[in-house]
């Protein structure tokens, strides 16, 4: 199945905020890391990306979570199981990386995923036509990539 990937983190190389996967089905799983470092955000990030943390996203408690960011392994686990063979596509290096970290659980040790395989398209996700979709919010822009390439709302 293909994935539609979007995270947000603090300026070049800082800390991870939020992740979101959006499956080709439309099902989405949007994680945010509740316990970043606020006194060390970047000025632009604090005024264009915090405000949009938790900006209108259609998920059920299931879906979305709250939590500290090596919580998100368990997440993606569950979200991803039963896939023999994901493909996660994003439009940012940025994103691929991220995730990467976050399935890595240890020295020598990542999820337990058989198969994975990443696209990139360098892609502009805004403007877009999706309703409701609010850029620099990480489920949103996710959901805007997918529709970018896809068309599916």
């Amino acid at each position: 199945m293909r994935y539609y990937l979007d995270c947000e983190f603090n300026g070049m190389g800082g800390e991870l905020l939020s992740l979101a996967l959006v499956r080709e089905d439309g099902r989405p799983l949007y994680l945010v890391n509740e316990l970043y470092d606020a006194d060390a955000l970047d000025p632009w990030v604090k005024a264009n990306v915090m405000p949009l943390m938790y900006a209108p996203v259609h998920l059920n408690d299931a879906e979305m979570a709250g939590t500290k960011l090596s919580a998100f392994a368990g997440y993606l686990h569950a979200y991803l199981k039963g896939d023999p063979d994901p493909v996660i596509i994003t439009d940012w290096p940025d994103d691929i990386k991220y995730f990467c970290q976050c399935v890595i659980v240890g020295p020598g040790q990542m999820l337990d995923i058989p198969s994975l395989k990443f696209e990139m398209h360098r892609v502009d996700a805004y403007p877009t036509t999706l309703p409701g979709a609010i850029q620099h919010n990480a489920y949103w822009d996710a959901m805007a990539l997918r529709h970018k390439l896809t068309g599916a709302a």
